[in-house]
């Protein structure tokens, strides 16, 4: 069964029934869209109409109230000027006018005044109302409006104007609080300007949202009726001028897919397009014929060139076997070249390293022996030992580098206590950082684990990188190891940083190349052969690792190096395994 709806899913529909889709669809929408603007732009309308009824019938009673409270004199005053509180002010008739219109309206339309704290608990706010006052007061508003549900269903619109105390209203609300007006109320000593109340005038919304609704559904009807009569109208054109053209083309295209080829073709109407499709279809048809009388023809130029092209791939194929046999020897020859240049290398590193080990050792012999001796022969011996140091170094770097490009470097599997470690590394620079008035300093993740990797080939990479990092920074700066644990890549994380000269940006990219300085100034000032920082580049790649550097010029350089361990369950090691 749902193999059934997935294949009808995925069957192709007729235009005819696409178009009534899209037009319905769309028709829909706009319906909608039109319906609920229109709806809206109808309650805006309703809003702003009850509201100007509403600032009317405010007006109309703050009119009433000001008109009794100018003409108290005429009220209160007898003829003969004596004076005689008739009890007839301004709040009780304004009370009254709006207890009589609320009557007159057989209470649909409610108005009344409001305070808070108000001398009768009939003008006392109810939710609506205080929040208004909480306008007044807080955004200096004169009035406040809203649509509330009176709890029956039905809709009322709210209105709040805000009547501020003038002059006139002192000799009631002003002061001194506490005493009594003519009214037998006592004052509250409220000063002009203050909010002395407010007019809440409550209106029915039934009748305009009858109106609305009405207003609506005759819209909508409208619209329907018309876009019935649009989409039929344009239905009848369609299948007349476009699906009724193209089944013929249908029609004729299955024919000629069987193989009547000379099927009519009926023309494409008035339609400039499907016209257009029907004279291709002509057109196709007259070339399959003309295509099938001359095939066989075709096919036997084509199998011959066929046989043709596969002649030459063989031809071709021959060619670079004996290309492939030749580049064999060429490569058999560089290797044994190759082969040849590492033995003469290495032979000649090994010859170096004998005679500078005697002069090392004579030089030692020297400074041991406790005699006294002069200044100048104490800087003459210091030189060639320092010179010595510097070529025996990079014979050594020499024979690394060589072990490293012919694949004979041996890679170990010790045991390595990261703290161990960095003491080992540590040791040989340290004099060397203080003889040139260089600060060391070295810091041991504690998250860094026992681990197994070749201590040697670590010991190289590190004691390079710091050798390197000493020598150039100057005095007053600062070189710092930092040995860290990748968990997640289960990487060991080392890394040498100092702030001294730094690497240009231009020089970043080939600086791990061989024989290869910051620049030829450096190289003079700083000696060395340019193999250190290659040698550790090729070191680390040969543990299954990386290096990379981030330097800026002036401000020092960070190399740091990761390289993949095998980290070790320290409580399966015996109590005293050697951390080599």
């Amino acid at each position: 069964m749902g193999e059934r709806l997935e294949k009808n899913a995925r069957r192709p529909r007729p235009l005819a029934v696409q178009y009534i889709a899209l037009m319905t669809l769309i028709g829909a929408v706009l319906i909608a869209l039109y319906g609920w603007c229109s709806y809206q732009e109808q309650a805006q309308s309703m809003e702003r109409q009850m509201l100007a009824e509403a600032r009317v019938l405010e007006k109309s009673v703050r009119a009433t109230w000001d008109f009794i409270d100018h003409e108290q004199p005429n009220i209160n005053y007898d003829r003969d000027g004596t004076y005689n509180f008739k009890g007839l002010y301004c709040s009780l008739v304004g009370k009254s006018v709006g207890k009589l219109f609320t009557m007159s309206t057989d209470y649909q339309y409610l108005l009344r005044y409001t305070r808070l704290n108000p001398r009768n608990v009939m003008d006392e706010p109810d939710d609506f109302e205080r929040a208004a006052f909480a306008a007044f007061e807080n955004e200096g508003a004169t009035e406040y409006t809203g649509f509330v549900d009176n709890g029956e269903g039905k809709r009322e619109f709210r209105y709040v104007g805000a009547i501020y105390l003038t002059d006139t209203c002192m000799e009631c609300h002003g002061g001194p609080a506490g005493e009594l007006d003519v009214t037998g109320f006592e004052k509250e000593g409220m000063s002009v300007g203050d909010i002395g109340g407010a007019v809440s005038i409550t209106m029915p919304t039934d009748l305009y949202q009858s109106a609305i609704d009405r207003s609506t559904i005759l819209m909508i009807g409208f619209f329907l009726l018309f876009l019935t009569a649009t989409f039929g109208g344009s239905l009848l054109f369609f299948r007349r001028k476009v699906t009724g053209p193209l089944t013929n083309l249908e029609e004729a295209v299955g024919e000629m897919g069987r193989g009547n080829l000379k099927a009519p073709v009926a023309d494409g109407g008035s339609v400039s397009e499907i016209s257009a499709l029907a004279q291709g279809v002509k057109s196709m048809a007259g070339e399959l014929g003309e295509l099938y009388a001359t095939l066989e023809e075709k096919v036997d130029t084509r199998t011959r060139m066929y046989r043709e092209a596969n002649e030459m791939l063989e031809e071709q194929r021959g060619a670079l076997a004996r290309a492939n046999a030749l580049l064999e020897q060429a490569n058999e020859k560089l290797a044994e070249e190759n082969e040849y240049r590492t033995n003469i290398v290495a032979i000649l590193s090994h010859e170096l390293r004998t005679p500078l080990t005697s002069i090392l050792a004579f030089v030692d012999l020297w400074e041991a022996s406790g005699e006294q001796h002069s200044r100048e022969s104490r800087e003459c011996f210091e030189k060639i030992k320092r010179q010595s140091h510097v070529l025996l170094e990079m014979v050594n770097n020499v024979l690394d580098m060589v072990r490293v490009e012919s694949g004979t470097l041996e890679i170990a599997d010790d045991v390595i206590d990261a703290v161990d470690f960095a003491a080992t590394v540590m040791a040989p620079i340290e004099p060397l950082a203080a003889q040139r008035g260089v600060g060391t300093a070295c810091e041991v993740s504690p998250a860094v684990p026992l681990v197994r990797s070749d201590w040697a080939q670590l010991e190289k990479i590190v004691g390079n990188l710091l050798s390197n990092a000493v020598k150039f920074t100057d005095a007053g700066g600062r070189v710092r190891l930092a040995i860290d644990f990748d968990e997640a890549a289960s990487m060991l994380v080392l890394s040498v940083s100092d702030d001294g000269i730094g690497i240009a940006p231009d020089r970043l990219e080939g600086i791990f190349d061989r024989f290869v300085q910051a620049d030829a100034s450096i190289s003079r000032k700083y000696r060395g052969s340019g193999l250190g920082l290659s040698l550790v580049k090729k070191t680390a790649e040969a543990l299954g690792g990386s290096v990379a550097v981030e330097s800026v010029l002036g401000q020092g350089s960070v190399f740091t190096v990761r390289v993949p361990v095998t980290v070790i369950d320290e409580e399966g090691l015996d109590e005293d395994f050697d951390c080599r």
